[in-house]
């Protein structure tokens, strides 16, 4: 199957748990959202051939974690088991990330980035941290890894990168802002639609990080 035919049907099914979460069908949403990894799962599969085999391993391993915490979050009482599980798929794609080799220098805009997510992801906890409880070492070190997730691939790609490296950055971006959200959801308060941004920024940062890795193995070789 051609990679546009992948990406027709995970996005189809991206709108369907979408629907599913804009009408209120919780139960609809136990076919649709694990269905959603299982596709990038076989589309990674399937466009992965004689790839490096450590690289296809992170990628691999880092889809198969997003699945089981997203099995996990259909169940509001293994929330925990559900960050593990995304904690676990973060670093897999740190580990992706830190086994490119960079190529552009870095310039005074790769300097910045750290210290504006340094100060994002600080001004995030501590908006959160009245609500926390037990909770906020576990959060910290979630916003640590996520905040470390998108550093490490600017530092592999740059921010003048081609069209796989801005897929990458773009959706380690996409992820920082989902579960940023999802945090604020869950710790500080709900308001309309988070859901619906929440999964449609995860869906896209998804699709964003395993397509533009492949492409950037496919052009390395």
């Amino acid at each position: 199957m051609q990679p546009k035919h992948w990406g027709i049907i995970y996005f189809l099914v991206l709108l369907a748990d979408l629907c599913a979460i804009a009408f209120d069908v919780p139960y609809a949403r136990f076919a649709t959202k694990p269905l959603l990894m299982i596709l990038l799962g076989f589309y990674g599969w399937s466009q992965a051939g004689t790839l490096p085999q450590r690289s296809k391993n992170f990628i691999l391993a880092a889809i198969i974690f997003s699945w089981s915490g997203d099995i996990f979050l259909l169940f509001p009482q293994y929330f925990i088991p559900g960050l593990v599980s995304f904690l676990t798929a973060h670093l897999m794609y740190i580990g992706f990330f830190f086994s490119v080799q960079p190529k552009p220098k870095p310039g005074w805009k790769e300097g910045v980035v750290p210290v504006v997510m340094i100060v994002y992801a600080s001004r995030l906890v501590q908006r959160l941290s009245p609500g926390l409880g037990d909770m906020k070492p576990a959060v910290i070190a979630y916003t640590a890894v996520i905040s470390l997730m998108f550093l490490s691939a600017v530092r592999a790609f740059g921010l003048n990168s081609g069209r796989a490296g801005k897929f990458c950055i773009g959706g380690a971006l996409l992820f920082v802002l989902s579960d940023s959200i999802l945090a604020v959801e869950k710790f500080l308060m709900p308001f309309p639609g988070s859901g619906l941004i929440v999964m449609l920024a995860y869906g896209v940062a998804q699709w964003m990080i395993v397509d533009g890795s492949l492409r950037h193995l496919q052009t390395a070789e």
